[in-house]
């Protein structure tokens, strides 16, 4: 039953699956998870009587001198790839106050990438209807004015998306809902990263009005490889790992934006300043 089971359990929730009820049976039951606790094979966790965890000591070694040193071929919205790398399991988190233009920046991010990328846009607002007149008010690829030749996978979906994440792809999470417990966003983000392979995820979050993060706190940011905050008409990059040049660090810096027509994000033409504190 132990070696079956994984995280925590209670040795009142074996006794009760077991059967086992006799004065006989409960002493041979105490005396086997004390073998086991000793053994190593579980271990005593927390001030709760009979409250026990198995141990996992399975950590294989990884070699980190044959890991790639690449990083993916991402374009951003406001040219954000010049100030930073994205690597293969990159967690991007973009969090924006309501009608700040996250949805919009996300489609642009789709419209950047998607052709060079196999891009899945997993949507908790709006259907099939709403997202294809989204994509209708883009206006025509310049140069040739036809109508943009979208290439992307579409899916409604509001919860547990480290159940859907592809591993080796570009994922886009608008949003990620949270309404209460928004300390839980840590082990949320956890979750999906741990699904990462090669791909990446790009995950929106609703951020209040003049707080420095997005819902969650601190606990949405350790993830992040890149962290974006959104406010109407500014973009800060409040988080970048992986700078492009050493001699540029792109953490703290902002641009101002508009949106044209809903869809078209047109960046300040004063470009990238650095935050006053």
């Amino acid at each position: 039953w132990i070696l079956s089971s994984e995280g925590s359990f209670l040795s009142s929730d074996i006794a009760k699956e077991l059967k086992l009820s006799s004065r006989v049976d409960m002493k041979n039951f105490s005396k086997i998870l004390s073998r086991l606790v000793e053994e190593g094979i579980i271990e005593r966790e927390g001030k709760r009587r009979g409250s026990f965890r198995c141990i996992n000591d399975d950590c294989p070694e990884i070699d980190w001198s044959s890991a790639p040193t690449d990083s993916i071929d991402i374009l951003f919205p406001l040219g954000i790839e010049e100030l930073v790398k994205i690597m293969p399991g990159n967690l991007v988190i973009i969090a924006g106050v309501s009608n700040a233009g996250k949805t919009g920046f996300l489609l642009n991010f789709i419209r950047r990438n998607m052709h060079r990328h196999n891009v899945h846009y997993f949507s908790s607002e709006g259907g099939a209807e709403e997202h294809h007149l989204r994509l209708n008010e883009f206006p025509p690829e310049e140069g040739t004015g036809r109508p943009i030749d979208w290439k992307h996978h579409f899916y409604e979906r509001s919860d547990n998306f480290q159940d859907v994440i592809r591993p080796d792809d570009v994922n886009i999470i608008d949003f990620l809902e949270l309404h209460d417990e928004f300390y839980r966003i840590g082990g949320i983000l956890s979750a999906i990263h741990s699904k990462l392979n090669n791909g990446i995820a790009v995950i929106a979050i609703q951020k209040n009005p003049g707080a420095v993060h997005g819902l969650g706190g601190a606990r949405s940011i350790e993830k992040a490889r890149l962290y974006l905050s959104l406010e109407p008409g500014k973009c800060t990059i409040r988080k970048a790992k992986i700078l492009r040049d050493k001699a540029v660090n792109p953490n703290g810096l902002s641009i101002g934006f508009k949106i044209a027509n809903g869809c078209t994000i047109i960046p300040s033409k004063t470009g990238w300043l650095r935050e006053e504190v």
